[in-house]
C-alpha cells in the first residue's frame, strides 16, 4: 500500500496536483496495491474542490482518512474513514486490537453536531473555517514580506494554517527556535520533520493569533534571526 497525504502537506502546505494523483492510481491499478488517503486538512483547502483519490477510485482500492480536529475543535481527536465494504471487516478488526475504542465524548459531540446542522451545515462551516484561515494566511504573508523578505523564502500556501520557511545563511535551526521561545515567538525547526540531519527551514502557524499580534510574533522573530546570524558571524 503507498500512503498519500494529497491536500496540504504539513509542514509545507503543498497540494499534490491532480495530474500526479491520477498517475499515482494509476500505478496503484496497474500494479495492484492499496491507497491510504491521508487527509485531515481537505476541507481547509481556500475555495478548491480537489480530486481525491476516493473520486477516482472505480477498483476499490482507495482507503480514505477524513479529520473532524481540523474545522471542528482542536481537542476534538476524531475522524471518519471511507473504504469498499469488502475491506471494511479487516479494518474493524485491526482497530478493536488496537484503539479499542474512540473517546464516547467526542463521538457523541460529533454526532450532535451532524444531526443538528446536516452534511450541507457542515461543508458550510467547513468553508467558513477555511475563509478565516485564509485570511489568517494572508496576514501572515503580508507580515513575511515587511519583516523577512531579506532572510528567507517561501512558497505561499493554498491551503491549512502553517507557513513553511527557508532561511538564508542557516544550516539548522534548532537553536533558532529555541532563542524564539526566550522571545516569546513558538516555531519549529525543520528538523522536527526529517528523521535525521540538519534543516534550514521552520514551519510558522498563523491559526491563532489575531493580525496585529501575528505581525509583532513575525518582527520579533525576524529581530531573532538577525541576532543569532550575528552572533554566529563573530
Amino acid at each position: 500500500a503507498v500512503v498519500s497525504t494529497q491536500s496540504t502537506g504539513n509542514p509545507s502546505g503543498a497540494n499534490v496536483p491532480e495530474e500526479a494523483r491520477r498517475e499515482i492510481y494509476r500505478l496503484a491499478c496497474q500494479y495492484d496495491f492499496l491507497i491510504l488517503e491521508d487527509d485531515p486538512y481537505y476541507f481547509l483547502n481556500y475555495g478548491k474542490d480537489l480530486t481525491t483519490f476516493l473520486s477516482m477510485d472505480t477498483e476499490g482500492r482507495v482507503i480514505r482518512l477524513d479529520s473532524l480536529s481540523k474545522v471542528l475543535c482542536p481537542g476534538l481527536r476524531i475522524g471518519f474513514l471511507t473504504c469498499p465494504a469488502t475491506l471494511l471487516p479487516y479494518l474493524e478488526r485491526h482497530y478493536s486490537v488496537t484503539l479499542l475504542n474512540s473517546c464516547n465524548v467526542s463521538q457523541v459531540i460529533a454526532m450532535s453536531f451532524f444531526n443538528k446542522v446536516g452534511h450541507a451545515g457542515f461543508l458550510g462551516h467547513a468553508r467558513s473555517v477555511a475563509g478565516h484561515y485564509e485570511s489568517q494566511r494572508n496576514a501572515a504573508v503580508q507580515a513575511l514580506n515587511r519583516h523577512i523578505a531579506d532572510l528567507g523564502t517561501w512558497i505561499t500556501p493554498e491551503a491549512g494554517m502553517f507557513m513553511w520557511v527557508r532561511l538564508h545563511g542557516f544550516q539548522d535551526t534548532t537553536a533558532l527556535a529555541k532563542r524564539a521561545i526566550d522571545q516569546g515567538v513558538a516555531i519549529v525547526p525543520g528538523a522536527a520533520f526529517q528523521l535525521e540531519g540538519d534543516s534550514p527551514y521552520i514551519r510558522l502557524s498563523f491559526s491563532v493569533l489575531p493580525p496585529k499580534q501575528l505581525e509583532e510574533a513575525i518582527e520579533t522573530l525576524a529581530e531573532t534571526i538577525r541576532a543569532v546570524k550575528a552572533a554566529s558571524a563573530e
